[in-house]
């Protein structure tokens, strides 16, 4: 059903408006749509140019807009749910269609959300406050609480408390770049199945982000981990977010190297959603030490063809 939309979206800018705009209303009643909005989005971008993206994206503010006015809704809501939404995959679709790599997309977007959670705490003289301040409006009534925290012991509940403000903004920060990467990705894969079948194949599998990148990568996480500074640790949550992805991509670059079967891969996502968290850091330091160790390369077996595109 949602390649049949995908092909939908690619035949106009209206029509991928249309797509990409019910998406995000759906999205509201099941979140998951949000990554097939977006993707909607990458893919006018990818297949039919920043001009017919741009046309898209105007058609869908302004028809949300008015739909707003018409309503109880404030008139910029729908913008704002756009934008945030929306942002990180048009710059990564953007780069990919200029240049036709995927590690620089995946990068560009990351660059933008670490400067939106630079500018986040340039602006916000104490960021982990102000969380605190808003979740200890919600931990002060009890009706908005879950039973287990009701339940729970004031002195752990306040604990709990400090800790979330300290991570939210990294964690929102992470979820919102990796949901961005997921939609080009998908984008990516309607593309090669309605236009070039098998195109996505090694363009995922040997997905590498460089030792620079890696470098910048490590240095943030190891200064999170000596300082404990808020900016550095959400920044180094963001850093973990692209190279989980790499992570995966390392996974799925040696199975189809050493001929495994998808059974393979399917035990794999067993294991790392039962292990989770420990299984993403797992995923994440595979990532980092790529650049050094050549995962793919040191399993041996087969690469893939170069004309597999």
């Amino acid at each position: 059903m949602f390649q049949a939309l995908a092909g939908y979206a690619v035949r106009g800018p209206v029509q991928g408006a249309i797509v990409a705009s019910s998406m995000l209303v759906l999205s509201t009643i099941l979140a998951p749509l949000v990554v097939v909005s977006s993707a909607i989005v990458a893919l006018v971008w990818l297949r039919l140019g920043r001009k017919s993206g741009i046309i898209a994206v105007g058609i869908s503010l302004l028809f949300s807009t008015t739909i707003a006015l018409m309503t109880a809704l404030p008139a910029l809501a729908p913008a704002g749910v756009m934008l945030s939404s929306w942002l990180p995959v048009i710059v990564m679709a953007w780069v990919l269609r200029d240049t036709v790599r995927l590690d620089l997309a995946i990068l560009a977007g990351a660059v933008l959300v670490a400067t939106v959670v630079v500018a986040v705490f340039a602006a916000v003289p104490d960021v982990s406050g102000s969380w605190r301040t808003l979740f200890g409006r919600v931990f002060e009534n009890p009706q908005l609480l879950p039973e287990q925290l009701r339940q729970m012991d004031p002195e752990l509940r306040a604990r709990l408390l400090d800790t979330a403000s300290r991570y939210i903004t990294g964690m929102y920060a992470a979820m919102w770049l990796f949901i961005a990467a997921l939609s080009l990705l998908l984008a990516r894969a309607w593309q090669a199945r309605l236009f070039n079948p098998g195109g996505l194949q090694r363009e995922f599998h040997e997905l590498r982000f460089g030792l620079v990148a890696s470098t910048i990568g490590l240095l943030i996480v190891v200064g999170a981990l000596v300082t404990r500074a808020e900016l550095l640790t959400a920044l180094a949550m963001v850093v973990c977010a692209i190279f989980v992805l790499q992570g995966v991509a390392i996974l799925h670059g040696i199975v189809k190297r050493r001929g495994g079967s998808l059974a393979w891969l399917v035990a794999a996502y067993v294991l790392i959603l039962v292990t989770m968290p420990e299984s993403l850091v797992f995923l994440g330091v595979c990532g980092i030490a790529d650049a050094w160790l050549d995962f793919r390369n040191k399993a041996g077996g087969e690469p893939p063809d170069e004309d597999q595109q």
